[in-house]
């Protein structure tokens, strides 16, 4: 006769028998709680921070521009942009540390492998992230704002709006940081078994299309030289992904 499967019990001291101590739902919802408001927190000293050199982050935003004059159409208009750079600067400092809190909340529902991966997860995201902003700034804006600047010369002066020059500007650096996520992405992905290096070199004749695809998307002007630009960028990105990932496996599976 077959004996009745018996569900496993949670030790009355409430340890686990590798010695991590086993939470309720309301210890994980205080944990939860506590994490929020110290990356809320994070947040609020970074805009603080931002705030001493915002000015000078909005200078360095204005160089690619070249000898585009700025202008501003409403008294507070500077001042909201002023703010708004100190709050994108604020959440960029906070990153590591907002990172840092998800990735302790998370970790104890992961096995002892996969919170390794945590760490360049955690580190490797805000690198990436400055490398895709400064791709942007360097290669990409100082020939997309040629190109504008250059395009209505002889027709009229071009007096640009600073609002929306900033707005440009930083949504073409969040985009990029975001691109240059690629690597975490499919380093994450690895880990849950969804891809792996064969697979994706299989497929890399799409991977090349997507990047054409994506490049085109957030490039905006009409120039073949900005999305080629992207798109070659991208490409790298993925190549580079997949030997990384090629470098786990085997290291891996020696550990193993």
């Amino acid at each position: 006769m077959q004996e009745p499967a018996v569900s496993p019990v949670v030790p009355e001291d409430g340890v686990k028998a590798d010695g991590e101590k086993v939470m309720t739902i309301v210890e994980h919802l205080d944990e939860l709680r506590n994490r929020l408001l110290r990356s809320i927190a994070y947040v609020g000293v970074g805009i603080g921070a931002s705030l001493c050199f915002t000015k000078n982050v909005l200078r360095f935003l204005e160089v690619p521009a070249g000898n585009i004059s700025f202008q501003a159409l409403s008294l507070e208009e500077p001042l909201i942009v002023f703010f708004k750079v100190a709050f994108y600067c604020g959440i960029i400092l906070a990153s590591p540390f907002v990172l840092f809190e998800i990735s302790q909340f998370i970790s104890p529902g992961l096995t002892r492998k996969e919170r390794r991966a945590l760490a360049p997860i955690v580190f490797g995201s805000p690198v990436l992230f400055c490398a895709g902003a400064a791709f942007a700034y360097y290669l990409l804006l100082p020939s997309m704002l040629h190109f504008f600047g250059t395009f209505g010369q002889g027709v009229s002066p071009i007096n640009q709006r600073l609002d929306f020059y900033i707005s440009l500007v930083s949504s073409i650096l969040l985009y990029m940081g975001l691109c240059f996520q690629l690597p975490i992405v499919i380093f994450a992905l690895s880990f849950t078994g969804l891809v792996n290096s064969k697979q994706l070199l299989s497929v890399w004749k799409y991977a090349v299309f997507g990047a054409s695809v994506v490049a085109a998307v957030i490039t905006p002007d009409p120039t073949a030289f900005s999305m080629i630009l992207v798109m070659l960028a991208l490409t790298a990105l993925y190549f580079i992904s997949i030997a990384l990932l090629k470098v786990k496996e085997v290291f891996w599976h020696d550990e193993n």
